[in-house]
């Protein structure tokens, strides 16, 4: 084989890999143009169907959530959450996400698997107590019949 070939083979072969890996569960992603913005106000209102729908707000986010953008409109445009939700946010109230922001988002939550209560702790809940329940009597005591004239 040619070191042509060999090249070539190698190449097609790092593509494959490559695009066969399961990507990091925990990692955000934005969604067209991999940009991510941010809430800069201090919270903004977030709508569903779009911002004249008959109910209100869906929800609030709060200043410094992640969203990337579907499609900009006039006054409101169309995002997608982190969480995967996607909705209506009011343009005034978001910008570009700092990329601190994004790297905030990205690390790995280790506070969720520190915060798990451990088998194997101290805590005195999880202590069986020290000596076994008391046996109660096989039998219960007999009650005195009563007597023929009643008493």
């Amino acid at each position: 084989m040619s070191l042509r070939a060999q090249i070539v083979v190698f190449v097609v072969a790092t593509i494959v890999v490559a695009s066969c890996s399961e990507p990091n569960p925990g990692h955000t992603t934005a969604a067209a143009g991999g940009k991510f913005f941010a809430v800069t106000a201090e919270s903004t209102a977030f709508y569903r169907y779009g911002p004249q729908q008959g109910n209100g707000p869906d929800k609030q986010l709060e200043k410094g959530a992640l969203m990337s953008l579907i499609r900009p409109s006039f006054g409101y445009c169309k995002i997608k959450l982190t969480t995967g939700e996607s909705g209506y946010v009011s343009n005034e109230d978001i910008s570009l996400a700092t990329p601190a922001l994004v790297a905030a988002a990205n690390t790995p939550a280790h506070s969720s698997r520190s915060a798990r209560f451990r088998l194997d702790s101290p805590d005195p809940r999880l202590v069986p107590p020290p000596d076994p329940l008391p046996e109660f009597a096989p039998e219960p005591t007999p009650i005195p019949e009563l007597s023929p004239s009643g008493q």
